[in-house]
């Protein structure tokens, strides 16, 4: 054991009261000596106990009866009645004292037990005396002495049993000296009345008992001198002093406490004028004691309560004694803040009021962080708008006022096209300011009586009410699609986005927020699928083709289980030559109710419901096996071509999902075509530019399908490098007869060739289209006239394998 672990223990066994220590549980875990004597209980049978188990039946009541009460302090105290182990009972005085840890949880307390038989048995005494003494000390409650010249005690009052334990008859014959706890108190004492001229008043020494405890006591003595005034004695009254010793400790440590207090203090006269404060309330309050002491406490009123406040405070306060609350109050440079204030009634013995003592603590930062905690529930962190709880509030309200007034109630589904593109390409922390920025364009396109909210991601949901007819929702629905049409600059970053929005109207739409919120939802849906940066209101129609689209979803995943889809292969041709050089694989549905279904059936659903993805991953694998199966049989040099989805692309994980097609078939990198629609390459350029240099890396070839009919561009051309452009047939089938479309085809063909690039023309039905595109040089062509998409078996046949 270290020094300083051996000096805690000697401290701590010294002790005159009772020492332990109860973990948060309220079992010992540590007692001195001194409690292990005063119950007669050696250490180890306290240890994992509980103070229940060392106390009577009905201090146990009482006991968990106060522990359960809510105290607002960490300090208490309880007076009880203890059992020794010897069965015998005492009363005590349990002083507790919560222990925190540094993050203010309670991990246990500590405290002492002090005996209370002295004290009651020193009452008891003392009553008993004041019976007895009816004498010449019959008003006297102070032990009265005296001794001889030799300090031997020679008279005693019967009080000198209550106090020191000894019997008159016992004391007497007794040194004085002997009786003091040391030798030097006692000199020390009589120096002091010397030096006072004989005699000395309230003078304080150390006794020891007669069961060896030690106590103080106040002494009035003087010298006794005879008449050649020589000192033949000493004669005075001295009284217990321990427990007004004890009694003034505390009332010093309490003042302690009220100075070093982090709570604010104010202590008034029962008129409500102030008598002291501590270091806190001016700190709190930015008022110095003396700027206050005498004034009445409702200097610091904010005005922000009424009569009626003060009245049942003043009430409560006046009923019980306590009260306890929140509270606005001013400090000096005007400003208003938050407090919890509790306020105690101090009463005299005839029951009237003296004084109030009010502790009361700021709570901006509190209040702050509930106001946040309450925003944070009811909106969105991101743009500060309504969240989906607060918008469902509002528009059951909005409703509730439209039953009543008969006017109509709107809610738009406001999606942002084109917002993952931004996202991917700048970074999530641009894509955060875009949501802020449209966030403010939003609110700027309704009055304040309406609602926006953010539903999440890149969707917003708007509440339009008390409207007269549905013309307002379809004029906000222009107001935002022009607003979010707006270029966006965040930092060095330019973005242009759009918005598809649907609406629903209540009543015609729906009853209630759910019902609204799936049809403005199936409407916006319809907006994206007739070309984005539209509004659509919902129709029952549009009903029914959700209803469809889901059964569609489901029939579609239960395809992809169920190995229902083929691939066909479409030939490409050699125009120059005539040859087939290669096949696209474009997939089918072999349903077994529908038939076969062809891809516009059923990929927009596919696409919708992300099932395209993993049907994507099965077509490059059958499309490469079935590369594999040409070229070991002898056709190694015909290509497969094949659609690459949009959906598919922006997973991040096409380069491997090609690699795996590729190895799990053994086919030849370089003979693989994948292709991808213009709009791939505009979305998120930087990602879509990684993605390609590492499709490349593998060795695959890559085309632009259906070039012309979205954004082409000569700068994306050149910036991705890539090998084909399919000209799209609806450029292609009337270059025979439509000048301006043949025009367009012999200006993609002559760009094509002057940046080394390979035309495919798709849509070639007739001889009359061949020539015409032979004569302007097209490299490759697709269509009917060369060849309808076959099934693997008669692909093979056409190309010579069976």
């Amino acid at each position: 054991m270290r020094e300083g672990e051996r000096y805690y223990r000697h401290v701590i066994d010294s002790a005159v009261d009772g020492y332990f220590a109860i973990d948060s549980q309220r079992r010992f875990i540590e007692v001195n000596d001194t409690l292990c004597k005063l119950f007669g209980y050696p250490r180890e049978e306290w240890l994992g106990k509980t103070p229940l188990d060392f106390i009577t039946e009905d201090s146990r009541a009482e006991l968990i009866a106060q522990m359960q009460r809510i105290e607002s302090t960490d300090r208490r105290r309880y007076q009880l009645v203890g059992r020794r182990k010897d069965g015998t009972t005492f009363p005590i005085l349990l002083n507790n004292s919560t222990h925190r840890n540094e993050h203010g949880e309670v991990v246990g307390s500590f405290g002492f037990i002090t005996d209370l038989t002295p004290i009651f048995e020193a009452q008891r005494a003392v009553a008993e005396s004041e019976r007895e003494l009816r004498g010449i000390l019959d008003d006297l409650q102070d032990t009265y002495y005296r001794t001889d010249s030799s300090g031997i005690i020679t008279r005693a009052s019967r009080s000198v049993e209550q106090l020191l334990g000894y019997t008159v008859e016992e004391v007497l014959g007794l040194k004085l000296a002997d009786l003091y706890c040391s030798q030097a108190g006692r000199e020390e004492f009589l120096a002091r009345m010397r030096a006072n001229g004989g005699h000395i008043v309230g003078g304080e020494s150390c006794l020891r008992h007669k069961d060896g405890h030690e106590l103080w006591v106040r002494t009035n003595a003087h010298f006794i001198r005879n008449a050649a005034g020589d000192v033949v004695g000493v004669e005075g009254t001295t009284r217990d002093s321990t427990l007004q010793r004890r009694a003034e400790e505390e009332l010093r440590l309490a003042a302690k406490v009220f100075e070093s207090s982090g709570e604010a203090i104010m202590i008034t006269d029962a008129g409500g004028r102030i008598i002291s404060v501590n270091q806190a309330f001016a700190r709190v309050t930015g008022y110095a004691a003396a700027d206050v002491v005498g004034r009445n406490a409702s200097l610091l009123a904010s005005g922000r309560h009424s009569r009626e406040f003060f009245s049942e405070m003043w009430r409560g306060l006046l009923d019980s004694g306590y009260w306890q609350g929140e509270i606005w109050n001013q400090r000096r440079d005007g400003e208003v803040f938050p407090e919890w204030l509790g306020i105690s009634s101090v009463r005299d013995p005839e029951g009237r009021i003296t004084h109030f003592v009010g502790i009361f603590s700021d709570i901006s930062e509190r209040k702050a962080a509930e106001e946040k905690i309450e925003f944070l529930a009811h909106h969105d962190p991101l743009t500060a708008l309504p969240n989906r709880l607060l918008l469902q509030d509002r528009m059951e309200q909005a409703i509730v006022h439209g039953e009543r007034t008969g006017r109509k109630v709107a809610l738009l589904f406001v999606d942002l096209d084109r917002f993952k593109a931004v996202n991917d390409a700048f970074g999530h922390p641009v894509g955060d300011l875009l949501l802020r920025d449209a966030a403010q364009r939003l609110q700027a396109c309704v009055r304040d009586s309406d609602t926006i909210s953010r539903h999440g991601g890149d969707e917003f949901l708007v509440i339009l009410t008390d409207l007269h007819n549905s013309e307002v929702p379809a004029q906000v629905a222009g107001k935002i699609m022009t607003a979010l049409g707006e270029p966006f600059h965040i930092d060095a970053h330019e973005a242009t986005i759009s918005a598809s929005v649907g609406i629903a109207v209540y009543p015609e739409d729906g009853a209630g927020f759910d019902e609204l919120l799936k049809k403005a939802d199936t409407a916006m849906y319809h907006a994206k699928e007739a070309g984005r940066n539209a509004f659509r209101f919902y129709t029952e129609r549009m009903n029914a083709d959700a209803q469809e689209r889901l059964d569609l979803h489901s029939r579609l995943r239960r395809a992809l289980e169920r190995a229902e889809f083929v691939l066909h292969y479409q030939p490409l041709v050699d125009l120059k030559r005539g040859r087939i050089v290669g096949g696209e694989a474009l997939v089918r549905w072999q349903c077994p109710e529908h038939g076969l279904i062809a891809p516009g059936d059923f990929i927009p659903a596919a696409e919708h419901s992300g099932l395209i993805v993993p049907l994507g991953e099965w077509v490059l694998r059958e499309a490469c096996r079935e590369l594999a199966h040409w070229h070991a049989q002898g056709q190694s040099q015909l290509s497969m071509a094949v659609n690459i989805s949009s959906i598919q692309f922006r997973r991040g994980d096409v380069e491997e999902t090609v690699r795996r097609a590729l190895a799990a078939s053994g086919a030849m990198p370089s003979a693989l075509e994948l292709e991808l629609t213009e709009s791939i390459l505009i979305d998120g350029a930087e990602q879509v530019l990684a993605t390609i240099k590492s499709l490349q890396a593998v060795g695959v070839r890559l085309a632009i399908d259906d070039f012309g009919t979205g954004y082409s561009s000569l700068a994306y051309l050149k910036r991705f490098a890539v090998d084909k452009l399919k000209i799209d047939q609806s450029f292609v089938r009337d270059i025979v007869t439509d000048q301006d479309d043949a025009a367009i085809v012999r200006a993609v063909i002559q760009m094509a060739r002057s940046l080394n690039l390979k035309v495919l023309a798709e849509g070639v039905e007739t001889e009359a289209v061949a020539a015409e595109l032979r004569a302007m040089e097209c490299d490759l062509v697709q269509g009917y006239h060369f060849g309808r998409p076959l099934p693997a078996a008669e692909f093979r046949r056409l190309i010579g394998l069976e």
